[in-house]
């Protein structure tokens, strides 16, 4: 996709021990994060997605399992500390390139909230902000009824009742909604007595539509391989900068 690398943002990872001083940073595909409240200035990273060589998704895979914090930025988010937290998970994978010996590293990290979602905590965090996967989304995790047709409807009631919050995000619209099931069925039941809601004519199966990663991350397509070079100008062998 031409331009593709100028919607990916940057991973800054700086680390000071005794004897050592590391610092690198890495290319980012994709990035969900929710600002904390209070000051200083940071946010709790629920995931992530970079690009660099072997030695570096090395350092960043400890760091997650250390609960280390990271720098990011990228188009739309100003540089800002993140973390994902204790018992965050990674996946790595690899990008083979035409023109490299060695293949191109990803890694993937996940907040434990983001990897386990859970009704009961009244906090539902979603990658993006149509309101048909919204709808279809809190319909699945909380087991509401109703039917695709009133995805609009749902939508302006989490407006009206400050329910919606926009995420910081990178390649993807990210969303967290707050409410529990019983709020979200006391709206149901209100619009269906207001006449505002319709049950279908005729009895059997409703039909939901899926929505593909495609769908979910469409400000940010799959780069192809081609691109990645412009991505990764320094990742030729993959290592760190480390300074005695």
């Amino acid at each position: 996709m031409k331009n593709a690398h100028l919607r990916f943002g940057w991973l800054s990872y700086f680390k000071r021990t005794e004897k050592t001083t590391t610092t690198f940073r890495l290319r980012m595909d994709r990035f969900i994060g929710e600002v904390e409240p209070d000051p200083p200035r940071q946010a709790r990273a629920h995931f992530i997605s970079v690009l660099g060589g072997d030695t570096q998704i090395a350092a960043v895979n400890a760091a997650i399992s250390l609960g280390e914090r990271f720098e990011i930025e990228g188009p739309g988010v100003e540089r800002i500390s993140v973390c994902l937290g204790r018992n965050a998970q990674t996946n790595k994978g690899a990008v083979q390139l035409a023109d490299r010996k060695k293949p191109l590293r990803h890694l993937v990290g996940i907040s434990e909230e983001f990897s386990t979602p859970s009704a009961a905590t009244g906090r539902t965090l979603l990658a993006d902000s149509h309101l048909a996967f919204v709808w279809s989304s809190l319909a699945q995790i909380h087991g509401l009824p109703g039917v695709p047709e009133w995805a609009d409807w749902f939508y302006l009631q989490l407006e009206s009742h400050k329910a919606l919050m926009p995420l910081l995000g990178i390649g993807c619209q990210p969303v967290l909604i707050e409410g529990s099931k019983q709020q979200f069925l006391s709206w149901l039941g209100k619009g269906v007595r207001t006449g505002q809601l319709e049950f279908p004519f005729k009895t059997g199966p409703i039909h939901w539509g899926g929505s593909t990663l495609g769908d979910i991350f469409s400000l940010g397509r799959a780069t192809p391989a081609r691109n990645l070079r412009k991505l990764l100008p320094n990742a030729r062998d993959g290592s760190p900068s480390n300074c005695r």
